[in-house]
């Protein structure tokens, strides 16, 4: 089996067992890695984008040099160890996807296998609600009955997973616009030829997907996937030069039919209802969020040690954290990387991530090519939806929503940079 194929395999199978949220997962996902990375290393000729995007990467790696610094420093080694492993494992993911996503053919495969891989999760996830079966991969759920969770643990990560799934197939969509040109025979032809394409596919795959996200019942889940439909495509529209009429239909579909149609049937409602009895008093996570920026004050510089949160928060819990149960992760990402990789580490990983998060803006703006204009859109709303449910959640301490915002971030580097038309 060639190197490309084991890479279409691991974009498929991350979320499977657990989204990688087991012991097993994470060493195995990253030997995967290593491995293809080593052999592309050796055998391919370096693409002009592994060196426009030179300062991502670096970045990713000096993250890495201060995640070894903080191992020679504190006490916690062998936490601070497995999590420069993963790190590392990211990082050759990174640099991986540039290597091997040099051509349009290929491109396009990477973004279908993985809406296939979220149509599965949203599918799956879906019956279990629906039929009430209520498993997950291959054991009976103990947690979120009556929520679609996939494979996953947590409702609330695979509704992250499928925020970043429907970003690529969104920016898939607009990137097949069509312009309607010619006689009324030839517009029936056009339209009847988009009828019968993958499009259609694709839209009903995402339609599947947006139910699902619906049936998590995550609140922030399902806010942070429309507000970063709605701020790209408003962004969309302001950028993209020489943008179709269909462009904008698209988007407005997208809103009106999601929302008003798919998400009512599915009981969007109900999402908005877990929205307005939100209290305060309710949530630990409020305290929580306050109790590991003290722990970052207390350690502003050198932070407690990458991969260390679980074992540290304990010593830092407040009593009025009155949510039973260990919190191995904070309901925070910005929090916790500040916490644990201390402010010169948080830096340079939000430098890496907001580059790419220009670089797909740029992309939209001054790419003709409408592949990679798709490209510049999908890795814009996927990174920006990711950023607002980071600020409730923990999405990026799970391998398999790990590896699809690294799967972005090169995506806008590709949309930027990759020399197609």
């Amino acid at each position: 089996m060639s190197n490309w194929k084991y890479y279409q395999l691991v974009l498929f199978t991350l979320p499977l067992p657990f989204a990688g949220n087991v012991d097993w997962a994470w060493p195995l996902f990253c030997a995967a890695v290593f491995f293809m990375l080593f052999y592309e290393l050796k055998t391919s000729v370096y693409p002009l984008v592994l060196t426009k995007a030179s300062p991502v990467w670096l970045l990713l790696l000096v993250a890495q040099l201060w995640v070894i610094i903080q191992s020679l420093l504190l006490d916690n080694r062998h936490d601070i160890q497995h999590s420069l492993l993963q790190g590392l494992g990211l990082v050759a993911f990174f640099v991986l996807t540039l290597l091997l996503l040099i051509t349009r053919e290929r491109i396009k495969r990477a973004i279908w296998v993985i809406i296939l891989a979220a149509s599965f999760q949203a599918v799956y996830g879906a019956l279990m609600v629906l039929s009430g079966l209520e498993w997950s991969f291959f054991t009976e759920k103990s947690s979120y009955q009556g929520k679609a969770t996939g494979t996953f643990i947590n409702r609330n990560h695979l509704a992250g997973y499928l925020e970043m799934s429907l970003a690529l197939g969104i920016g898939f969509l607009l990137s097949q616009s069509a312009r309607y040109r010619g006689s009324w025979r030839q517009r029936l032809r056009q339209t009847i030829d988009t009828i019968l394409s993958p499009k259609v596919i694709m839209r009903l795959l995402l339609a599947v997907m947006v139910i699902a996200l619906v049936l998590t019942r995550s609140r922030m889940g399902n806010t942070a996937f429309f507000a970063s439909l709605m701020i790209t495509g408003a962004l969309a529209l302001l950028l993209m030069k020489n943008r179709s009429r269909a462009t904008t239909v698209l988007l407005t579909s997208l809103l009106v039919i999601d929302v008003a149609i798919v998400g009512t049937f599915f009981g969007v409602e109900k999402v908005a209802e877990r929205l307005q009895n939100t209290s305060v008093e309710k949530e630990s996570r409020d305290e929580v969020a306050r109790d590991t920026y003290q722990m970052w004050q207390q350690n502003p510089a050198l932070g407690i040690g990458a991969g260390s949160y679980q074992y540290t928060y304990p010593a830092y819990r407040s009593a009025d954290v009155t949510v039973r149960g260990l919190y191995d992760h904070a309901h925070n990402d910005y929090l916790q990387f500040l916490a644990e990789f201390g402010l010169p580490g948080f830096i340079v990983l939000m430098l890496a991530a907001g580059w790419c998060g220009l670089l797909g803006l740029v992309a939209m703006r001054k790419r003709h090519s409408n592949l990679m204009k798709g490209l510049g859109f999908a890795s814009t709303m996927g990174l920006l939806a990711i950023a607002i449910h980071s600020s409730v959640d923990f999405n990026l301490q799970i391998p398999a929503n790990a590896f699809m915002f690294v799967f972005l971030m090169a995506m806008a580097c590709i949309a930027r940079y990759t020399p197609l038309r």
